[in-house]
């Protein structure tokens, strides 16, 4: 107590957390529009703005070896002019309606969006539905593009974290698709051609693999009509099923048969970055959720196991994390952070024992409540403006989701009992198969990493 009763601040205890409170998903609407394409609709009412996102088949996952790259170039492209207009004056058309027309690309779709207040959505939408349906593609702006391309794929050769992400990719999916960056290289960002970007787009105009996600203050059904009015014209033109396939998504060596180092030379680097893992399991999975909670106790949040070892016990790193990377095939499960290179092969041997200790014992009570905790608890955060829930619904949409898949998430993740971490961690992490690859000066490196698995060493770049 002080001196006038007030009692004293216990500054070596954390707070006491407070109750949860519950949170459900919005309601939203599902519909088959004349075109095929798939309409997603949530009212946010009075907020006055409203985000609409057409999602095209023609995702990354689409690329070749010999084309790594394509699907994002495209993407790109897709807003650099039209039909009607030139890059300035569809930039122009944007800017005076208070807005941007948004292009972008993932693994599995493409995309082309805006946010817009409520009383310009149709105009806004007559600039989405050109850029999706009509871009001209013309040789300057591809030529431009691909200088921009080319300056950022240098531009990662000297970022340690870049050629950390490309190495362990390439180790883990080889000649694959995810084994490539999206943006490519230098020898397939120089080799694609207008034609390339033309055909591929052409082929992921398919009204019926689209979905039209549209959240916001939807006007007692006005964005509606201007999506009849606009997008729908232009996609019943294309009303036919996407039909490319994917090469396989599946890594070279699903299940390694033993541990391997993968050093790239930096010379003089001051520090290493490290990437520690594996592939994953497919978004789909019906293990998703518990590997969530697993996760979130391995290196998934601040006080985590690796990062209480790494950081706070021997102080190797500023930070350590790490994921499951969920995509419609095996994505990578990596373990991430950047240390002094004369601890690289210490951080490396605790890192390799904290995922072992996950797969030789539950977790404590405590753990496991924190972190169930946590993910629950963040889980309302990711809800709270029209962007957000517009990308919770296009999760939804790409992977095939239930549409109860958010109201059921908080349930299951409180009923993950620690046994199922556990099981979970057995049936998918794989000490034994780690892959490790370490970016910084190979000589101070190499001897401090004999003993963890196979070594292989590669040039930076």
């Amino acid at each position: 107590m002080t001196a006038n009763g007030q009692p004293t601040l216990d500054r070596g205890r954390p707070p006491v957390p407070g109750p949860s409170r519950s949170c459900s998903f919005p309601n939203f609407e599902v519909e088959t529009l004349e075109s095929g394409a798939r309409l997603w609709t949530l009212d946010v009412s009075g907020c006055g703005l409203v985000t609409v996102v057409l999602l095209m088949p023609g995702g990354s996952e689409l690329d070749t070896p010999d084309r790594a790259g394509l699907a994002s170039f495209t993407a790109g492209l897709r807003g650099a002019g039209t039909k009607h207009r030139d890059a300035l004056a569809f930039a122009a058309a944007a800017e005076d309606l208070g807005t941007t027309i948004a292009t972008s690309c993932g693994w599995e779709n493409a995309a082309v969006g805006t946010t817009i207040g409520l009383e310009d959505v149709a105009a806004g939408l007559e600039l989405v539905a050109e850029a999706a349906a009509e871009p001209a593609f013309l040789d300057e702006e591809v030529e431009r593009r691909r200088r921009r391309r080319l300056a950022e794929i240098e531009r990662r050769r000297s970022d340690p974290a870049a050629q950390a992400r490309l190495a362990f990719a390439r180790a883990v999916y080889g000649d694959t698709p995810y084994g490539y960056p999206a943006i490519g290289d230098r020898s397939t960002t120089e080799a694609i051609t207008r034609d390339d970007i033309a055909a591929f787009h052409g082929r992921a105009l398919a009204a019926d693999s689209c979905h039209l996600i549209g959240v916001g203050d939807l006007g007692r059904g006005s964005v509606r009509r201007a999506i009849e009015s606009t997008v729908e014209p232009q996609l019943r033109a294309h009303g036919r099923r996407f039909d490319a396939a994917t090469e396989s998504l599946e890594p070279e060596l699903a299940s390694p048969s033993g541990r391997r180092v993968v050093v790239v030379d930096r010379p003089g680097a001051a520090q290493t970055e490290l990437r520690i893992g594996h592939s994953g399991v497919p978004r789909s999975h019906p293990d998703r959720v518990r590997l969530q909670v697993a996760n979130s106790i391995l290196g998934g949040k601040f006080m985590s196991r690796l990062n209480l070892t790494l950081r706070e016990k021997h102080g190797y790193t500023y930070g350590v994390s790490s994921a499951f990377d969920f995509r419609r095939g095996p994505g990578p499960f990596v373990i991430s952070t950047a240390v002094a290179n004369e601890v690289a092969g210490a951080a490396c041997r605790r890192t390799v024992e904290e995922v072992e200790r996950m797969c030789a014992e539950p977790p404590s009570a405590a753990e496991l409540d924190d972190a169930r905790n946590y993910m629950v608890g963040v889980f309302p955060y990711t809800l709270q403006t029209i962007q957000g829930l517009s990308s919770r619904l296009q999760t939804l949409a790409v992977f095939d989701l239930d549409r109860d898949e958010y109201d059921r998430w908080p349930e299951r993740v409180r009923a993950t009992s620690a046994e199922d971490v556990l099981q979970v961690c057995l049936r998918h992490l794989f000490p034994e198969g780690l892959t490790i690859t370490a970016t910084g000066p190979a000589d101070e490196l190499l001897p401090q990493l004999e003993g963890l698995g196979t070594t292989e060493v590669k040039a930076a770049g």
